[in-house]
């Protein structure tokens, strides 16, 4: 028997955002490209990476620019979903960028989903671009001697 598909609490989570007032600073963070993210999260963890990388590059095109270190994660997060889909050289281009992130940041956030990422990619290291973002992530993380 396969899940059910996550939409409904987002759904949900989604229109009572558009019921809420922004005469508030609590809660400033919680937007639809939070909703979306996490939306996103659920379906990467059902095996839903078409739909998950979807769901991450819509939200990052609506992030707010002064969230920098949540675009860091969410890019590393949607390159993950794009290798899931087989995309490893999309995946590695948009890794990069979080690897710009995380080098400017230093947010151990990043760095654990890169991580991830890198694991991920490790098995296509061949493919374009692959081999330059494992390269871009080594330069700014320090490895056991």
């Amino acid at each position: 028997m396969k899940a059910a598909k996550p939409t409904g609490a987002y759904d949900t989570a989604l229109a009572l955002l558009g019921r809420a007032g922004s005469d508030g600073v609590w809660g400033s963070w919680l937007d639809a490209a939070y909703i979306s993210t996490a939306r996103a999260r659920s379906l990467a963890a059902l095996g839903e990476y078409e739909q998950a990388a979807a769901g991450f590059d819509s939200a990052l095109a609506a992030l707010p620019s002064a969230y920098r270190r949540d675009r860091g994660v969410y890019l590393a997060r949607a390159a993950r979903a794009h290798a899931g889909t087989g995309n490893v050289t999309l995946a590695a281009r948009i890794g990069g960028q979080a690897v710009g992130i995380a080098a400017e940041t230093g947010s151990a956030r990043i760095f654990g989903q890169l991580d991830r990422l890198d694991q991920a990619l490790a098995p296509a290291t061949g493919e374009d671009g692959v081999a330059e973002f494992r390269a871009s992530l080594d330069r700014i993380v320090l490895h056991p001697a």
